[in-house]
């Protein structure tokens, strides 16, 4: 169980999160497709906190820990996203100022701190009340929403396939799969469409879920394969500078379109 301090710590961050979130209107600009991915996973982080804190009695100490590395790796996902909103925002002191407060949410191994990640949640909710067509945002960030629908995918199978195959496998007489590290372990192998054979299901119900993970494997990474190329095959944005030059050109042609026109009317004329 918790301690009264990390309890009491915790409560107070809940309701620091909800009265901060209130004031966060001047830091919305536009729902993104990354966001949704970012509220998703620190739903995730919450959860996997929360199941640490209050499941001693009935969970495992291995999944305990598998929860505890899971919110690290979830937590440096959060950092690395941070990091490249940073290095690409054209006024880095802006951005800092205005998402700073996601940072104390990010840390790993600070599980109190955990709870500000709601206010990713509160962020998304109210950036979908200004912007409530999500088509619209699907259709206009194309390359961005298609990456986030495939990390979505990825992080909801390999959840729910190492969840459904622990709990069939463990316990089973002759299976390999035992621990929730097994099960975590071959699921991440087998979405990658590695296949080590290291560690393989011996159930029939075991079987027909790793059927089904390896098929939804290959269309994972078909995606990526696809994801890759497209962007490295589209032409790229012009620049300023080539909207200018091409605008520049064209008031160009127009000018000497209207001056041969004068100059056949003033010939014309002439003529008369």
């Amino acid at each position: 169980m918790p301690s009264r301090l990390s309890a009491l710590s915790s409560l107070l961050l809940i309701c620091t999160v909800f009265k901060v979130g209130k004031c966060m209107r001047h830091h919305l600009t536009h729902l993104r497709a990354m966001d949704l991915l970012m509220a998703f996973l620190s739903i995730v982080s919450v959860l996997l906190v929360t199941a640490r804190w209050w499941g001693h009695a009935s969970i495992t100490p291995q999944t305990l820990q598998l929860f505890y590395d899971l919110d690290s790796l979830i937590c440096y996902f959060f950092l690395a996203h941070f990091a490249y909103g940073w290095l690409r925002a054209p006024d880095r002191k802006a951005f800092f100022m205005a998402n700073w407060i996601y940072l104390p949410g990010s840390l790993p191994m600070v599980e109190q701190l955990r709870w500000a990640r709601l206010l990713q949640l509160w962020r998304v909710y109210q950036l979908f009340r200004e912007h409530p067509d999500l088509w619209a945002m699907f259709r206009r960030e194309r390359n961005e929403t298609t990456l986030s629908g495939i990390l979505f995918l990825f992080f909801l199978l390999l959840g729910v396939g190492s969840g459904v195959m622990y709990w069939i496998e463990s316990g089973q007489p002759g299976s390999e799969i035992q621990t929730p590290y097994d099960a975590f372990w071959w699921t991440l192998v087998t979405l990658s469409t590695v296949g080590y054979g290291d560690l393989v299901p011996r159930t029939e119900e075991g079987r027909f879920v790793a059927s089904l993970l390896i098929l939804f494997g290959v269309g994972l990474f078909g995606a990526i394969s696809g994801f890759m190329a497209s962007i490295f095959l589209q032409p790229a944005k012009e620049s300023e500078t080539d909207k200018w030059r091409h605008h520049y050109n064209n008031q160009q042609e127009q000018l000497l379109r209207e001056l041969r026109a004068l100059r056949d009317e003033v010939r014309e004329l002439k003529k008369k």
